[in-house]
């Protein structure tokens, strides 16, 4: 049977057929330019994502049939095709599909007529290079190289390429000697989709750790709030209890509350107290009982002191052996390279 001229080839009506059903059957899709991307990284990216996501490249004349043709919200998204566009729809969260996407990104160099998309800047310092025909590469590209102890060096730091420069040949070469990446490759999210809400890159990329810390940080600050507060909450419930513990102890065994559980601390802060007293009489107005106690509290003290100053002198010891050992290999790395 011949095709009536002028309508759509089956399979762009199956192609669009197929958008649309990724479209519907899925609560988040995004929409990310792979360009750049080498088909190696392109296949490894499918494979991971296949356990959460399914991955479509096709064209944007396709995805606009399709959204055309369900309308509504889906018609948000058309001002983000352009490029070589593939779509992403998954069951995860837009934050989540974001940093799994972002995640898809390794560095790159930069190819010789490229627009580079940042400064690259080559920092001075020794390379790993024995002198050779690598310094005239590296002077060609721009980079003050020159020729110390039997190394390459770079002599000072230098911008190599401006953000919106086509990259030189020769700049290229002398990066990729240098090993230097300065770009990231992968899907490059333009937007993510979840039941009739847009989400472009700025409102995605959120910084987890932070995120994290700042919660960290207002618990501690609510704990502590509530603790001051006297606010009961089961978190704050046992921390107020053992608090209220600890104010009733230092209120009784300050006010000399004879009570069962402070008693034991009110004879021996009075014990101490008679003791600190006897020590300004003189020997004739104290008996040999009281001499023997103060006796023993001296000793006591002393044990103590003589302790603290033995751990003391232990430390400073180990101390000085560790910076000998320090000097000592020290010598031994200036015997060993002259």
């Amino acid at each position: 049977m011949a095709a009536v001229r002028g309508s759509p080839k089956p399979w762009k009506v199956q192609a669009v057929e197929e958008i649309k059903k990724i479209f519907t059957t899925h609560p988040v899709f995004a929409l990310v330019s792979f360009r750049g991307v080498p088909s190696g990284q392109m296949q490894k990216i499918r494979r991971e994502f296949r356990d959460f996501a399914t991955l479509k490249v096709t064209k944007n004349t396709l995805i606009e049939k399709a959204v055309k043709s369900l309308g509504g919200d889906y018609e948000k998204i058309l001002e983000f095709l352009g490029d070589q566009v593939a779509i992403v729809a998954t069951e995860l969260n837009p934050f989540k599909l974001y940093k799994k996407l972002e995640e898809t990104k390794v560095p790159s160099p930069l190819k010789p007529g490229q627009v580079s998309p940042v400064d690259v800047v080559v920092e001075k310092g020794p390379t790993s290079f024995p002198p050779g025909p690598v310094i005239g590469d590296l002077q060609a590209g721009g980079i003050p190289a020159a020729i110390e102890k039997g190394k390459i060096v770079i002599k000072e730091t230098v911008t190599v390429v401006k953000a919106g420069e086509v990259v030189r040949p020769e700049v290229a070469r002398a990066l990729e000697m240098l090993e230097i990446k300065p770009v990231k490759v992968g899907l490059d999210v333009r937007m993510v989709y979840e039941n009739g809400l847009i989400f472009t890159p700025d409102m995605l990329a959120i910084d987890t750790e932070k995120i994290t810390e700042d919660f960290a940080n207002a618990y501690r600050n609510a704990i502590n709030l509530a603790v001051n507060a006297a606010y009961v909450t089961p978190e704050t419930a046992e921390i107020l209890i053992a608090k209220a513990v600890m104010d009733a102890r230092n209120l009784a065994i300050n006010a000399v509350i004879f009570e069962r559980d402070v008693i034991e601390d009110l004879l021996l802060r009075a014990h101490s107290e008679m003791l600190a007293l006897a020590s300004h009489l003189s020997e004739d107005a104290i008996d040999d009982e009281l001499k023997s106690m103060l006796s023993q509290s001296v000793s006591a003290e002393e044990k103590v002191e003589e302790k603290e100053g033995e751990e003391k002198e232990k430390e400073e010891e180990k101390e000085e052996e560790e910076e000998e050992k320090e000097e000592e290999a020290i010598e031994g790395l200036g015997a060993l390279f002259g």
